[in-house]
């Protein structure tokens, strides 16, 4: 009698190994896009094994479903916030399970990766869009999800007034009346012709705070 198994085995790419890099591995950068471009692994042969026991031989195939797309992403470094790092560029690699990479909507960006053997990957959905203000520096809207998060009790920072070089708004028009108070509340944006203006913020060293206290704390890496 002859049997055939077939194992589904589920990809996660990376979402938790990574999460898991000690802290002197973790390279925080204010970034330059230069190119993110889907960057998907080479498929391997699925793998057959056969198992003979008396009479019966039983045939197991290990299929691999990759649950995430797999990018590759270059940048300038224009800051380097934490880590070792010498180069002016940098390339990486980022798994996304939703599509291109939210990160790579934005010119400029605080960027989180970490090193895992000879290579850098990126930490799964960490970033934080930036914009110039009116005394030169980075800073970032303020950030509903990370000051929301479940380690919310262990924030230290606050967010502030930020004068933005150039008004930073976000359309708002498809999002419901609830929604809008959830991710642009008041007083740190303000509605207006259906955008969301940025009023409050915070500039680069504390939005690394923001993730070390709650998401980079939550995977272990402080």
């Amino acid at each position: 009698m002859r049997k055939i198994m077939t194992f589904l085995i589920l990809f996660i790419s990376l979402t938790y190994a990574f999460g898991q890099t000690r802290k002197d591995s973790l390279i925080v950068f204010v970034g330059e896009k230069i190119e993110v471009k889907y960057s998907p692994e080479e498929e391997k042969e699925a793998r057959v094994d056969t198992i003979i026991k008396g009479k019966d031989t039983s045939y197991v195939k290990h299929v691999t479903f990759r649950m995430d797309n797999r990018y590759s992403a270059k940048y300038r470094v224009l800051q380097l916030v934490h880590g070792s790092y010498t180069s002016d560029t940098i390339e990486f690699i980022a798994f996304d399970h939703y599509g291109d990479p939210a990160f790579s909507n934005f010119k400029t960006v605080l960027l989180f990766v970490s090193k895992y053997g000879d290579k850098l990957y990126h930490e799964k959905y960490q970033y934080f869009a930036l914009y110039l203000t009116e005394n030169g520096k980075w800073a970032s809207p303020y950030a509903s999800g990370d000051y929301n998060h479940p380690n919310k009790d262990h924030i230290t920072v606050k967010p502030e007034k930020i004068p933005f070089k150039e008004r930073v708004s976000i359309p708002v028009d498809k999002l419901t009346k609830e929604d809008r108070k959830i991710w642009y509340p008041e007083p740190y944006y303000k509605i207006e012709n259906r955008k969301a203006i940025a009023i409050y913020g915070n500039y680069v060293d504390d939005l690394f705070k923001l993730k070390q206290q709650t998401i980079l704390k939550a995977r272990g890496i402080y």
